[in-house]
């Protein structure tokens, strides 16, 4: 006990104030409970409960009124008759002529409105089907439901030579020109417009993914161009030439992330491949055929992206 008093005793003044304070403080939270009476309860006596539920039965109902209840108007079905989605006819499979025929024949066949307007549109354009395979060039007709119309076209030929001079939908889009042999890789988008079979469109596409590979080693690379179909390419082929002897190479050495996920055969995935490949193995190893063993490059977009990369050729190959 003595200790303990030599212990309080050795406090400063303000340790002995501010230990004193605690002590009031804690007594003072020990006997306040026993001082405040408790709260009275607040449950609702049952009588007054009872009463409270006979007064809210007494007020007037919603459905006293005119106007129809909230339910009521969902259940009329005069409240939602314009908003019904839009039904298919049947189907009524008749000999059409697609040159003639209007939207109401057009929509009998299965199409919707929208598409019978498209159609007649197309072919207020300037556009005629001279064969049954022309109306599958229309967009809006699937090549399943061409099949299933394909045996009820009726184009009347006799009537065709009266359309014809109509008929300038075709020739707007691809000019007939005099035959001109054009270089692929030097043409800009003036020049390839003279091969019939490339309309100002196509054109641009040619030149922009041109520039994206260095420049076409194939001719066959043409194919790879959006909305270039087989008929197209073997139009477009027979006019052009293809000079290799000179288009921009990448070395896999030293070339940054950005050159190498612009090209087509590599993309961003393959890049951040080679990046990492070079870095662990070295800038002398990062050839296209290591890159095929460690799975970064596929064999057959590999194949394809060898003749744009620099180390693919060396000089002694160059000098044979």
């Amino acid at each position: 006990m003595l200790k303990r008093l030599k212990i309080l005793i050795s406090f400063s003044k303000s340790e002995r104030v501010g230990l004193a304070v605690l002590l009031v403080l804690l007594a003072w939270f020990i006997i306040w409970p026993h001082l405040v009476p408790p709260p009275q309860s607040s449950v609702m006596d049952m009588d007054e409960f009872k009463r409270r539920i006979d007064s809210l039965s007494r007020l007037p109902s919603l459905e006293d009124d005119n106007e129809p209840s909230f339910t009521s108007v969902y259940q009329r079905k005069d409240h939602y008759k314009d908003y019904k989605k839009y039904e298919k006819p049947p189907i009524n499979y008749v000999h059409f002529d697609p040159n003639t025929v209007d939207t109401q024949v057009f929509e009998q066949l299965g199409f919707s409105p929208k598409q019978a307007v498209t159609i007649v549109n197309y072919r207020s354009r300037g556009a005629v089907f001279r064969t049954p395979d022309d109306f599958k060039k229309v967009f809006v007709v699937s090549d399943e439901h061409f099949e299933r119309l394909k045996p009820y076209i009726r184009i009347d030929t006799a009537a065709l030579p009266k359309l014809l001079p109509r008929a300038r939908f075709d020739s707007l889009r691809y000019p007939k020109r005099e035959p001109r042999i054009v270089e692929i890789n030097t043409a800009d988008t003036a020049e390839l417009r003279w091969v019939n079979g490339i309309g100002a469109f196509t054109a641009q596409q040619i030149v922009s993914y041109r520039k994206r590979l260095g420049g076409f080693a194939r001719i066959e690379q043409l194919r790879e161009i959006r909305g270039m179909t087989d008929e197209r390419f073997e139009q477009i082929a027979l006019q052009i030439t293809l000079d290799t002897t000179s288009f921009t190479r990448i070395d896999l050495r030293v070339a940054d992330e950005a050159i190498l996920k612009a090209h087509p055969y590599i993309g961003a995935y393959a890049a951040r491949g080679i990046l990492l490949f070079r870095r662990m193995s070295g800038a002398e190893a990062c050839t296209i055929d290591a890159l095929i063993t460690n799975n970064i490059l596929k064999k057959d977009v590999a194949e394809k992206l060898r003749p744009y990369v620099e180390s693919a050729t060396s000089p002694s190959e160059q000098v044979d």
